[in-house]
């Protein structure tokens, strides 16, 4: 059986983050293996009594026992503090009390003594052991405990879409534009309307924030009124957590790259912002200032989480960036080569000293041009945890821990036990949560089928609350006793009254990210969803050499409306939403949701033969679920009302639409693009000079050119060009066209770049 979730009643105090930072040391002196074997050995009731060097000796067979026998002692007891254990019975003069303490240590005392403490070094799971011998038979009395580090007075904070707090959940539906308060067994007591897709929120007295990442804003919600501060409205609010110390939240600005402070001491109102780099998403923040901010989006070198001093909240700074580098070598049914990506699971620990980020482990390594060896259903993607140690704010964090998980897809929440010695997380694909060991992560439990889309997770108490986005549900879990199987849950309750989306975009929503289907994928690890989390693209270059392709830098799929845009691809191998049946059943290794007799018929069995639509209604709600994706949202680089920067970008329209530059030729119309096919099966495509060794095929033919990309929502999609090979935007008018094949460029000065470059970021749903 796990342990309760329960705090015990030894008070909580504020340690030092050093015990925690020396995790990866305290590792290598783990205890013996000898040590759990004979902890086991007592668990099962074999063997005599303990002998001092933790062997087994014969005990004598002569009466009846005293009363029954138990050992008391601390559930949790704290990393380098002395942790005492007892019989819970008086011992009789002639009873020898041997205690086993799981790290290999035991202590035999005196007759009639029956305490005995110790310290433990390593934190986790230990099988504490009684033995008493006299003239009696053996006595046996064992206790599992959970060694931790001692948790800090101030509970460290996470953002999350659901939170429960003074008997209330409260937990936001993006689709919907809603945040939704119920009580705590379930009955909704209200739902309130907020602004455009609502993604986390936070609980603050009697008042609820709560950040919208379509229109960039904070909504302030309490008995005083319901205020907005806006906050860009390209700068795409993502998550807000509350400052531990109180008086200030954290909002991430996941469009403009940016971290805003909030005072909320009276009126919410933003205070002071700092710059942390592209994509930040999830936070946590401790006691001292410490600000955590998970960066959704990697590149193929490193995942990066930024450590922001914001010891004062009106003065953060960037003290430092944790780089989980991509790792290699690793191939296998358990493992893959990759980066951590998508990383949008992030918690600290109760102590302060760890913090625990969950993603998606892409293959950008390994295919047949890089290395020679194909990607496989299970060398492609899977979930991953990484761990890093912590130190005082201004120190670097330590990446010291990955955790692969087998036959699952994208980690997407995760949460600490009071203690610290569990972690929950959920892997939304799979439709599962998973409790890990919060020090080896080994996995210790599951959840099953709770729900689609799980997006966010609370724990209190022996209860779990499970926000499953998609099933616009919000499901509560007793996870007192988890051991004894998958629970059903407490209760279910509906968050919203009306669905929000119709029919065939919800289910097709629902099957774009559900790796558990198995017409989907293989063993639970892919989706559609694994290179295009929320529709848009991982920003990562894939060698689709085996698919008949090459190194192709992923599209995002927001804004296109499906096939509204043209074909899909960079080399417009699909005319049809419904042809990724294709890569359902190759890469993904999932059984499609054709049957092989309609998917073979006719020239159907090809990506750009006779048409799929109409056939299968899944692949048609995946269709009406990508068509829906008809907006780029708000350029978060716009500076609408600053005269030099209104005058920049005019002049940079004016560059792109002459003639004789050729920007407009190919990007033309209010679509800023010309694909469309000339005829039947044959797209318009385009040699523009960077076709190069990996640039592979197109549908295993030889490639002739590029089908032209959009140029709105340009700011979301660094790396640029159709294998990654610009950075930016001025490497793409610059280094990457030196011969002017992709427009007359080669001329431009400076500033001639920088105008031309301020007109394309601004490309948005806003755009002429």
């Amino acid at each position: 059986m796990l342990p309760s979730a329960r705090v015990p009643p030894k008070p909580a105090r504020t340690p030092a983050c050093a015990p925690a930072r020396g995790l990866r040391a305290l590792r290598a002196r783990s205890a013996p293996r000898r040590a759990w074997l004979f902890a086991a050995l007592f668990l099962l009731g074999c063997g005599g009594t303990a002998s001092p060097d933790g062997g087994l000796d014969a005990p004598a067979d002569v009466g009846p026992a005293p009363g029954p026998l138990a050992l008391v002692g601390p559930d949790f007891p704290f990393v380098g503090e002395e942790a005492c254990f007892a019989s819970s019975r008086p011992l009789a003069a002639d009873e020898t009390a041997t205690f086993v303490f799981g790290d290999g240590e035991t202590s035999t005392l005196a007759p009639g003594l029956g305490e005995a403490c110790h310290t433990y070094r390593v934190p986790g799971p230990y099988v504490v052991g009684l033995a008493l011998a006299s003239a009696r038979p053996t006595e046996r009395a064992t206790k599992l405990v959970h060694v931790v580090f001692a948790p800090r007075a101030l509970v460290p904070s996470r953002s999350s879409s659901i939170v429960l707090e003074a008997g209330r959940i409260v937990a936001v539906e993006p689709d919907a534009d809603l945040v939704v308060v119920m009580a705590e067994d379930g009955t909704v007591a209200r739902r309130v309307p907020v602004g455009d897709r609502p993604r986390s929120v936070a609980v603050l007295g009697e008042r609820l924030l709560v950040a919208c990442e379509g229109d960039g804003t904070l909504h302030a919600i309490g008995p005083d009124g319901h205020a907005i501060v806006p906050l860009g409205a390209g700068s795409g609010a993502f998550a807000v957590a509350l400052d531990p110390r109180g008086g200030h939240a954290f909002v991430s600005l996941l469009r403009s790259g940016e971290l805003a402070v909030l005072a909320t001491d009276g009126a919410v109102r933003e205070v002071a912002r700092v710059r942390v780099g592209p994509d930040p998403r999830a936070l946590a923040v401790r006691d001292d200032g410490l600000v955590l901010v998970s960066h959704w989006r990697s590149t193929e070198a490193a995942a990066r989480v930024t450590l922001v001093d914001a010891g004062d909240p009106r003065a953060p700074r960037v003290a430092s960036e944790a780089l989980l580098p991509r790792e290699t070598g690793r191939d296998a049914d358990t493992d893959n080569d990759g980066v951590l990506s998508f990383v949008e699971a992030l918690a600290l620990s109760p102590d302060g000293g760890r913090a625990l980020v969950g993603g998606l482990k892409a293959n950008v390594v390994g295919g047949l041009f890089r290395t020679g060896e194909p990607l496989s259903s299970q060398t492609t993607a899977r979930g991953a945890l990484a761990e890093l140690l912590l130190g005082g704010v201004a120190e670097p964090a330590e990446d010291s821990l990955r955790r692969p998980l087998d036959d699952l897809d994208a980690v997407a929440a995760l949460t600490f036990s009071p203690m610290g010695e569990l972690v929950y997380f959920a892997v939304p694909g799979a439709e599962v949560v998973l409790v890990a060991d919060a020090f080896s992560l080994d996995t210790v439990a599951s959840i099953d089928d709770v729900g689609h889309a799980v997006d966010g997770l609370a724990l209190v108490g022996e209860t779990l609350y499970v926000h499953a986005a998609l099933s616009r549900e919000v499901r509560a879990y007793d996870v007192s006793a988890l051991s004894s199987g998958s629970p059903a849950p407490r209760w279910v309750a509906r968050t919203v009254e009306v669905e929000p989306l119709p029919p065939d975009v919800l289910a097709g929503a629902i099957l774009f990210g559900r790796s558990r289907d198995p017409r989907m994928g293989r063993t639970r690890y892919l989706s559609c969803a694994s290179c295009h989390r929320d529709g848009e693209g991982d920003n990562l270059v894939w060698d689709f050499t085996q698919r008949g392709e090459g190194l192709r830098n992923t599209t995002p799929l927001v804004g296109r409306a499906g096939t509204a845009h043209g074909p899909l691809h960079w080399s417009a191998n699909f005319d049809e939403v419904q042809d990724f049946e294709h890569d359902i059943r190759g890469s993904q290794g999932g059984t499609g949701f054709l049957s092989d007799e309609l998917f073979h018929a006719g020239s159907r069995g090809t990506t750009l033969g006779d048409p799929k639509a109409g056939l299968s209604p899944e692949l048609d709600a995946l269709a009406a679920y990508l068509s829906s994706l008809d907006r780029f949202g708000s350029s978060p680089h716009r500076r609408d009302g600053d005269p030099a920067w209104e005058s920049s970008r005019a002049r940079g329209e004016a560059i792109f639409r002459d003639p004789a530059r050729g920007c407009a030729g190919c990007h033309a119309g209010p679509r800023y693009t010309d694909s469309a096919f000339a005829a039947p099966g044959v797209p318009v495509l385009h040699d523009v000079g960077t076709l190069g060794s990996g640039s592979g095929a197109r549908l295993g033919l030889p490639l002739t050119g590029l089908d032209t990309p959009t140029l709105r929502g340009l700011w979301a999609s660094a790396p640029y060009l159709h294998d990654g090979s610009a950075a930016t935007l001025d490497e793409v008018i610059g280094a990457r066209n030196a011969e002017d094949r992709h427009g007359v460029t080669s001329d431009f000065g400076e500033a001639e770049r920088a105008d031309l470059v301020t007109f394309l970021l601004s490309l948005d749903d806003l755009a002429p």
